[in-house]
């Protein structure tokens, strides 16, 4: 199964050295332009390892394309970013889950009825397939809290999840 991603889960996942889950999960991720800039080309001139990492990954199972129209317009009428707005367009034209972690962009893409996750659900995602064991993905959840803002009610209810599953 194929994903469009915005930028947060694909730096969020290579952060933790779990970048592997989003390919064995999706197969493909798909990247709106916008997306490949703020992640890649904005985080190599910062120097960010993450970036180098995900770039080298594009054109292998990271498929970039061209941003969709009315980006800007749909990012400001529905206060989320540029970013997010493409992901949302290009999950909705092809009738693909997007991954998203903003609240916002999160409640606009469930407005059009999309398929939603975000690095929490895939990380849950990847137990219930079998891809990693309980306790790595806690230590995951740990990992994750630390590189991307989480609720203290979503870290303990996720952690919940993953330690009772079977």
């Amino acid at each position: 199964m194929t994903a469009v991603s915005n930028a947060g889960p694909l730096i969020h996942f290579a952060q933790i050295g779990r970048l592997f889950l989003l390919k064995d999960i999706f197969g493909r991720i798909i990247l709106p332009s916008l997306v490949k800039v703020e992640v890649v080309d904005a985080g190599k001139k910062l120097g960010k390892p993450d970036a180098f990492l995900i770039e080298g990954e594009i054109g292998r199972w990271i498929e970039v394309c061209d941003n969709p129209g009315g980006v800007e317009e749909i990012a400001s009428r529905a206060g989320i970013h540029a970013g997010e707005a493409a992901a949302i367009l290009v999950a909705r034209e092809k009738g693909l889950p997007v991954l998203l972690d903003d609240i916002a962009a999160r409640r606009f893409a469930a407005g059009l009825r999309l398929e939603i996750a975000g690095s929490v659900g895939v990380l849950i995602k990847a137990v219930k397939m079998g891809l990693i064991a309980k306790n790595e993905a806690v230590e995951s959840l740990e990992s994750l809290s630390e590189v991307m803002w989480m609720n203290a009610v979503v870290f303990e209810r996720a952690r919940r999840v993953i330690e009772s599953m079977e």
